[in-house]
């Protein structure tokens, strides 16, 4: 049985793998260009910044609302996908568009469901 950790590394699999054909890949966008040339401390330091702000953002979710654990999804999958794909989009409506289609396709399949259960597990008990 994967850990919550192993889940959540499935997810990302999954999401990059559900995006590549809806992303043009015509060049290496901003977030893969750096990536990929970047030193691997680097990528090591950016992605310990980026699990730092996803939970800082996941910490503001009040603990007594119903709908933190949804929430905390897609506080994540926002951060995945801006990580990923660029932080540009962030002030592009449709991006927001994009992560709503992402994560309404990814709760409404069943055998992703329980990874994002675990997913939601462990981002909203990991300390911060």
């Amino acid at each position: 049985m994967p850990s919550s950790i192993g889940s959540v590394s499935q997810l990302v699999a999954v999401i990059r793998s559900q995006l590549a054909p809806r992303v043009e890949l015509s060049g290496p966008g901003p977030a893969r260009a750096s990536v990929r040339a970047a030193p691997r401390r680097a990528v090591g330091s950016a992605r310990g910044q980026l699990e730092a702000a996803i939970g800082t953002r996941i910490n503001s979710i009040g603990r007594d609302d119903p709908q933190r654990g949804r929430k905390a999804f897609r506080i994540f999958l926002e951060s995945i996908l801006l990580f990923h794909l660029g932080e540009h989009l962030m002030n592009d409506p449709r991006f927001y568009q994009l992560v709503d289609d992402v994560q309404g396709a990814m709760e409404s399949d069943a055998e992703l469901g329980v990874m994002i259960d675990k997913a939601i597990a462990h981002l909203t008990t990991a300390p911060r």
